[in-house]
């Protein structure tokens, strides 16, 4: 893969989602019936109602194609890896009745390209899609995203990193580590063993300027999800979760971008 391939569907294997895709845990404990933060704060925004018409764009596991049905939606989940499909398949027919998975349709499909209808969908999801899509990927994904949702409907989205941090935020992180015995690599995302399929991270402006462009009305804000709990230094806990949570520090340190993109005509 070079700097403007897209990234291959065949490298998002059961692997990645089982052990590195956020909220595997909730997942392998719970088969999607929990939502990681990273998922439940843009359900919570989409305010779902029965008989809506509701598209998941890179909808992994099926976590929130699975909460969207048990809200009375009818949902399609799509995903461009199969695997992703193929997982999705099997948590929803271990927790669904047959009523509800009458009202889910899942599918292997390139973000890009929607089969669905002009003006046809209430709520789109793109959560943790962004950052894999090259920018003109992105831009045709989003303008997709538009053509197929009502007007007025809303595309919620979430991705992460937060470039600002990676750029920021890190090195001040990577030293405080240093001087507590712990070497972390330059580049963040070589932390992460599917760090390469992030090609088009994220700074809140950059987001909003890309919505903008694509003719939605759009609010972008940062929202710290992280739990620090695994750090067992209080002091250093307290200051990660005062960095993330006050302005202005919150805008280099906390990772997680989230958007509402309203279709406005």
């Amino acid at each position: 893969m070079t700097g403007t391939d897209p990234v291959q569907s065949n490298e998002y294997t059961r692997d990645y989602y089982n052990t590195s895709c956020q909220g595997y845990e909730e997942f392998a404990a719970s088969r999607g019936g929990v939502l990681p933060a990273r998922l439940a704060i843009p359900f919570h925004l989409a305010d779902i109602q029965p008989k809506m018409k509701v598209l998941d764009i890179g909808c992994g596991r099926g976590e929130v194609v699975l909460h969207a049905a048990q809200a009375g939606a009818i949902v399609w989940g799509i995903d461009y890896a199969s695997e992703a499909v193929r997982i999705a398949q099997e948590a929803l027919a271990e927790l669904l009745d047959h009523d509800t998975k009458a009202r889910i349709g899942l599918g292997q499909c390139d973000a890009k390209l929607l089969p669905l209808a002009d003006n046809s969908v209430d709520r789109i999801f793109m959560l943790d899609i962004v950052e894999h899509l090259h920018p003109d990927e992105l831009r045709t994904a989003i303008s997709e995203a538009k053509r197929v949702l009502l007007p007025g409907g809303q595309l919620i989205v979430h991705t992460m990193p937060n470039l600002w941090y990676y750029w920021f935020g890190y090195p001040v992180y990577r030293l405080l580590q240093r001087i507590r015995g712990q070497k972390l690599p330059a580049n963040p995302r070589k932390r992460f063993p599917y760090g390469h399929l992030h090609v088009n991270e994220q700074t809140p402006t950059r987001l909003k300027r890309m919505l903008d462009s694509c003719g939605f009305s759009s609010k972008v804000w940062l929202s710290p999800i992280q739990d620090y709990s695994y750090e067992g230094n209080k002091l250093v806990r307290w200051g990660m979760e005062f960095l993330t949570h006050v302005y202005p520090f919150r805008w280099i340190f906390c990772n997680d971008i989230f958007a509402v993109a309203t279709k406005v005509k």
